[in-house]
């Protein structure tokens, strides 16, 4: 079982969906994020897939092999088809599973390993992650959904359809803060 994310200790490795995908997907948190007033300055989470997690202590290297890696891989497709309920830190989220295209996962294990390697990534169980789209979370919200709420929003959506894809635009590492600013360590922009 992957552990949960140690936010003093770890950045992220995201990608960042293109436009298409990232629009349709963007409403239905707008909706639930605007019922609930989430986010009272309308900063709403930045939709994106979370590839690995890596030592903060070791960002330096981490973007020395991203820079890297991009120039060995073309594009990387993101395909995702349904809503999906998954519990995590006891509490649910809503999400959209993301299919593991060969592009996908070709980039993802081969960025992971090297990372490995290097003593920079905190998983170790790479083969159990599961990539998704967040769409509605408790996390970092100001005004938190109860937590019932929360499940019937979950399990009401689950299963619903919403076919999309789209080539990922950018892979970057993010600090844990909504911050538009604040959040982007480093972005590296992909074919």
């Amino acid at each position: 079982m992957i552990k949960a994310a140690d936010l003093e200790k770890e950045y992220f490795l995201v990608l960042i969906p293109g436009e298409e995908l990232v629009e349709t997907a963007s409403q239905v948190q707008k909706i639930v994020s605007e019922h609930y007033n989430l986010y009272p300055d309308q900063i709403y989470p930045q939709l994106h897939i979370t590839i690995d997690r890596i030592d903060k202590n070791k960002v330096t290297e981490a973007k020395e092999i991203l820079a890297q890696k991009i120039k060995e891989f073309d594009k990387i497709e993101i395909e995702v088809d349904r809503f999906s309920c998954i519990k995590f830190s006891d509490q649910h989220q809503l999400v959209l599973e993301v299919n593991e295209t060969e592009s996908l996962q070709n980039f993802s294990k081969a960025v992971h390993q090297t990372l490995i390697n290097n003593g920079i990534s905190t998983i170790e169980n790479y083969e159990e992650w599961m990539f998704h789209i967040t769409i509605i979370s408790n996390i970092f919200a100001e005004n938190p959904i109860p937590m019932d709420e929360l499940t019937e929003i979950c399990l009401f959506m689950e299963g619903m359809s919403r076919p999309l894809a789209a080539a990922a635009n950018k892979i970057e590492i993010w600090r844990p803060t909504l911050d538009p600013v604040e959040k982007i360590i480093a972005s590296f922009d992909l074919a």
